[in-house]
Parts: C-alpha cells; sequence; structure tokens
C-alpha cells in the first residue's frame, strides 16, 4: 500500500487554502467508552497518537483538539514538546525552556480515527 500525503493528490487544492501549513498526517486511537450505558462517553486519557506514514507513536503531546469541519478536511492541533528552534518534537526528551518545558501547538491531518475494543 502506497502511502500518499494530501498535498500529492492531484487535483486538490487544500494545500493552498489559507490556513497552518500541515505538519503531517495522524491516526488517533482512542479508548472504548466506558460503561455499557448508551450515554457512555470516550475518555480523553489512554489515546494515542500515531505518525500515519512511518507508523511511529508520537509520544511528545500533551494536549489535541480535533477540528470536524464538515466541508474541509478532519484536523488537529498537537501541543507537543518542540525543539530550541519551536519546531515539533515527536519522539524524544524534552527541551527546558528555564524551568519549563518547551512545547508549541502545530496543526496535523487526520487521517484515521478508531476506537480501541476493550
Amino acid at each position: 500500500m502506497t502511502e500518499t500525503a494530501p498535498q500529492d493528490v492531484a487535483g486538490e487544492d487544500w494545500a493552498t487554502e489559507a490556513g497552518p501549513p500541515y505538519r503531517g498526517l495522524i491516526v488517533i486511537d482512542w479508548p472504548a467508552a466506558i460503561g455499557s450505558s448508551p450515554y457512555a462517553c470516550m475518555s480523553g486519557w489512554g489515546v494515542t497518537i500515531t505518525d500515519a506514514v512511518s507508523g511511529k507513536p508520537i509520544t511528545t503531546c500533551t494536549d489535541i483538539t480535533v477540528h470536524a469541519d464538515v466541508e474541509a478536511l478532519v484536523t488537529a492541533d498537537l501541543e507537543l514538546f518542540a525543539d530550541k528552534d519551536g519546531e515539533p518534537l515527536l519522539e524524544g526528551e524534552p527541551v527546558l525552556d528555564g524551568d519549563e518545558v518547551r512545547t508549541g501547538t502545530f496543526p496535523f491531518v487526520v487521517s484515521e480515527m478508531r476506537v480501541r475494543h476493550a
């Protein structure tokens, strides 16, 4: 199977639209809803995020905001550890900025979301 980034798809002009430059493609894996009630909710705890192209887990994410515009791509803003130049670190150790861990918020395209079943 060949992985194709959205900017490589012929005829698609999403990359030329005004907006943030996307940092890559991700897969979001949610834990199953807790309980058997029809009102059971999914927890934000235990979510895993994977780079959709490399298959490697993104282990430096501290927060995620998913955007699901019905007329556009599903995207996510990931708060990640950042390097000394402010670029995202997808893995590795945090960079300290004084007493704080250096982070930044970076936009990604969501290629897949799935729910882990218990």
